[in-house]
């Protein structure tokens, strides 16, 4: 496996912004985010949309560099279904679903982990809900074929073992989502662990793609009744305010 000049070129890029741009973009926009979340509706709906209009064209690109690259294979990438075994697909899916309607059962009044770190993210309205639903397949999609995808097959390329090409591309994984803050980005490290050893198993993105999407609509989806999301206190200042205008 080897690329063109131009598709490293062009995977460089790619690894450009995802470790000098996105990290701290990504941290900024988080901020303004919790800043706006109550005063402007539209303020979430808008986040989702930036963070997609982003990840779909560093996708094309990543797809770009292998098809200018006469000496790697989509394959090399993960793009196909050898090695996929449909039975552990279909497993994983019916156990992602059990374990989901469990927790909206039983855990309906209290953030998970990974609710916390980017409570700001969570939907309330049916629109915002359906935007989740886009953000969630966005990243399943375009971060497994560029963090798992592309660059593991481009640390391979350049001589690095397939075992520290897939470490490289966890920790870049992880800084990614540096706007999730430190406890944030070691469930996001256990979660890229997860997806890797999915990868180097099969061979193939699908179904870490699958497990991806499921992770994200999980954390984004099942949340919190609204009256038990909300703050100490809070419900207090509102009448308030309310009062007072």
């Amino acid at each position: 496996m080897e690329f063109s000049s131009l598709g490293l070129g062009l995977a460089a890029l790619v690894a450009l912004y995802v470790l000098a741009v996105e990290p701290w973009w990504g941290k900024r926009a988080y901020a303004a985010l919790e800043r706006r979340r109550e005063s402007d509706p539209r303020a979430l709906v808008r986040f989702y949309g930036q963070g997609m209009a982003v990840w779909w064209p560093l996708a094309g690109i990543a797809l770009l560099s292998v098809l200018i690259s006469p000496g790697v294979a989509p394959a090399d990438l993960g793009l196909g279904l050898a090695g996929t075994s449909w039975g552990t697909l279909a497993g994983m899916l019916v156990g992602a679903a059990a374990a989901g309607a469990v927790l909206y059962k039983f855990t309906p009044n209290s953030l998970a982990p990974g609710q916390a770190a980017v409570s700001a993210m969570l939907p309330r309205t049916p629109r915002e809900r359906w935007a989740a639903v886009g953000l969630s397949v966005t990243a399943g999609v375009c971060e497994e074929i560029v963090f798992r995808g592309l660059f593991i097959a481009v640390g391979v390329s350049l001589g690095l073992e397939l075992w520290a090409a897939a470490a490289v591309s966890l920790a870049v994984f992880s800084f990614a989502h540096l706007y999730q803050g430190l406890r944030g980005m070691l469930l996001v490290t256990l979660v890229g662990l997860a997806l890797t050893s999915l990868y180097l198993s099969t061979g193939s993105l699908l179904v870490p793609i699958v497990m991806h999407i499921l992770i994200d609509l999980r954390a984004l989806l099942i949340t919190p009744r609204p009256e038990a999301a909300r703050e100490p206190g809070q419900e207090e200042r509102e009448v308030v305010g309310a009062g007072a205008r």
